[in-house]
């Protein structure tokens, strides 16, 4: 009976153990190295109209699809739409490594 009675409360502290691990790395892990979206980012990439978006990008490129490209990149990485450029690189100029 006192076996079963210790064995629960081993369990009990182990997932209060968890629990609060995983609270801490949630608070204290922090995602702004992934969101370049800073002063130095906003001046070299100023934000640009849809139509010098299209002018930057290689003839032949259909507007549709370079457009909803422009706007799933901004959406899944937190920057300003506007800021998107043709040219960026993802690791380099996006933070995307």
């Amino acid at each position: 009976m006192i076996g079963l009675y210790l064995f629960d409360v081993y369990i009990a502290l182990g997932t209060l153990l968890f629990v609060g691990l995983m609270f801490w790395l949630l608070v204290s892990l922090d995602f702004s190295d992934s969101i370049p979206v800073s002063s130095g980012f906003a001046k070299k990439w100023p934000p640009i109209s849809d139509d010098e978006f299209i002018a930057r990008c290689h003839s032949g490129v259909d507007r549709d699809i370079a457009l909803r490209v422009r706007a799933i990149v901004s959406k899944q990485l937190g920057i300003p739409y506007d800021q998107i450029y043709p040219k960026q690189n993802f690791v380099n100029d996006l933070g995307c490594d």
